[in-house]
């Protein structure tokens, strides 16, 4: 890529994951307002719900940890 530093990560790319993570998280929270509890999709949106906390969590993470590996 012209104009990055080997090893930096583009700002957009951030960005796009935080925002996958947040509608995967949103819509599985909002689906859990919703659904019957006990029921399998119960189930599964919970666990939806939670990988994508775990993922913004990581996203975090990894993007704090390359803002300090700039520095």
């Amino acid at each position: 890529m012209i104009g990055h530093n080997q090893g930096t990560m583009d700002p957009f790319l951030g960005r796009a994951a935080f925002h996958i993570g947040f509608y995967i998280s949103f819509v599985a929270g909002a689906l859990l307002l919703f659904l019957e509890k006990g029921t399998a999709e119960y189930v599964i949106t919970q666990f939806t719900l939670g990988i994508g906390l775990v993922y913004l969590l990581l996203v975090v993470i990894l993007v704090q940890w390359g803002k300090r590996r700039e520095q």
